[in-house]
């Protein structure tokens, strides 16, 4: 009689680097498919240039954020992964303020010297 294989069967040998990067991927990967969707709501027209540009500011952002929050505050794994897809959904969002916190910072400085 053919018995079927547990599917753990076949991740138990692969390396737990390679499931986390795995898991880190897809979950930014999903934050960035979220991001498009909604876009594409709003009638911005999705184009192969745009859904490079969105995965990898998403990527950027959350690298980032698993950066701060895996490995400097020791959050558990599966919270730090779906911050990560939500921060790369909202990247134009993060990207939007910390402009307006540069302008801020060099408008200040400006008025300084003068």
């Amino acid at each position: 009689m053919y018995r079927m294989k547990n599917p753990l069967d076949y991740i138990r040998p692969v390396p737990k680097e390679w499931i986390e990067a795995a898991s880190f991927l897809s979950a930014v990967m999903a934050g960035s498919v979220y991001k498009m969707i909604n876009q594409n709501k709003k009638g911005i027209k999705i184009t192969l240039k745009t859904m490079l540009v969105e995965a990898f500011s998403s990527f950027f952002i959350a690298f980032v954020v698993y950066a701060v929050l895996n490995q400097f505050l020791h959050f558990n794994t599966f919270f730090t992964y779906m911050m990560c897809s939500l921060a790369g959904s909202m990247d134009t969002l993060i990207h939007s303020k910390i402009e307006a916190l540069i302008d801020v910072a060099f408008n200040a400085a400006k008025n300084k010297i003068e």
